[in-house]
């Protein structure tokens, strides 16, 4: 853990003792779980509010004990293809895709949550400040109000909570215990068939894998070397560019531990083509460590290998 990663761990820590002595539910420990995507609408002065993605669109946003989030938010269909193999028309829509992560604190005066962004697939401010409400199952976040040609304009994003998510058959959801908890990324590697190593985020990628007891599982990876342009003025090189260099994805998992495998059963994927497909990866732990490999791909001259290690967030 990071010394910035400590002190809000710590200042987070003091702020829950507090309110939890007061015989009072932090707003912090409201937000923790899982919240599924409701809508998107931009609200303009003197306007009805438009929906930004559509009228389903589709996302996730984890908040997880030990200070950590990721977001996922997403059109409902997107063209199921590859950027490398999509028409130039096709990669504006493959592209609208937010995704982050990093940490969070929370203001439990003001009831705002400030996200700490240390990793996105699209450029803009490090931390995003939202007005917290929660009504029941519902959380609202609000942007701040911006004046733009002389109109007021904010931007409200709808969530629902998410129950623990149901095992697949012939799983044992005490199961997922052998995997649960949040990875920091420590290395990504592809070994060749010629037996030469090809580092796709990177020689010091970045990224988070939550795989919660509970069933659900958010991950994000990139190149911190990436070049970062505006998704409406990027060219289709660009865009491609910047689709190969960030990997997001969430949904459900269920683990084996008999063959060491994990299995997603991922819901949305920043590759249109894997979404709604089951995503196997082999696994191994030593110590606070962990080692995931899909399986190994056939390629001209042999076979190579994924290598994701992966290190346990105290």
């Amino acid at each position: 853990m990071t010394s910035r990663q400590t002190t809000v761990a710590v200042a987070t820590l003091l702020v829950a003792t507090a309110t939890a002595a007061a015989g009072q539910t932090t707003l912090h420990a409201q937000l923790i779980g899982h919240w599924r995507l409701v809508s998107v609408e931009a609200h303009v002065e003197g306007r009805a509010p438009q929906p930004s993605l559509g009228p389903s669109p589709v996302g996730l946003l984890s908040y997880t004990p030990d200070g950590h989030m990721l977001a996922h938010l997403t059109l409902a269909a997107r063209p199921a293809v590859r950027a490398t193999d999509a028409a130039p028309e096709q990669l504006k829509t493959l592209a609208r895709y937010t995704a982050y992560f990093g940490t969070f604190t929370v203001d439990e005066t003001a009831r705002t949550v400030t996200h700490h962004r240390d990793g996105a697939f699209t450029a803009g401010e490090r931390d995003f400040v939202r007005h917290v409400a929660l009504t029941g199952t519902r959380l609202v976040l609000t942007t701040p109000v911006t004046v733009v040609d002389g109109q007021r304009r904010h931007a409200a994003i709808t969530w629902e909570r998410l129950p623990a998510a149901p095992t697949a058959s012939g799983f044992d959801p005490a199961a997922r215990q052998a995997v649960a908890g949040t990875w920091e990324l420590v290395d990504h590697r592809t070994i060749l068939a010629n037996g030469d190593v090809r580092h796709a985020f990177g020689p010091m990628p970045r990224g988070l894998f939550v795989f919660h007891p509970d069933g659900h599982t958010t991950v994000q990876i990139l190149d911190p070397a990436r070049r970062q342009v505006p998704i409406d003025t990027a060219t289709a090189d660009e865009l491609r560019a910047l689709t190969r260099s960030y990997l997001a994805y969430f949904g459900r998992y269920d683990v084996d531990p008999k063959t060491k495998t994990i299995v997603v059963h991922t819901t949305a994927d920043l590759n249109p083509a894997n979404s709604g497909v089951d995503q196997v990866r082999f696994y191994t732990i030593d110590g606070d460590q962990m080692v995931l490999q899909p399986p190994p791909q056939a390629v001209t001259g042999g076979q190579q290998v994924s290598r994701i290690t992966w290190r346990r967030v105290p």
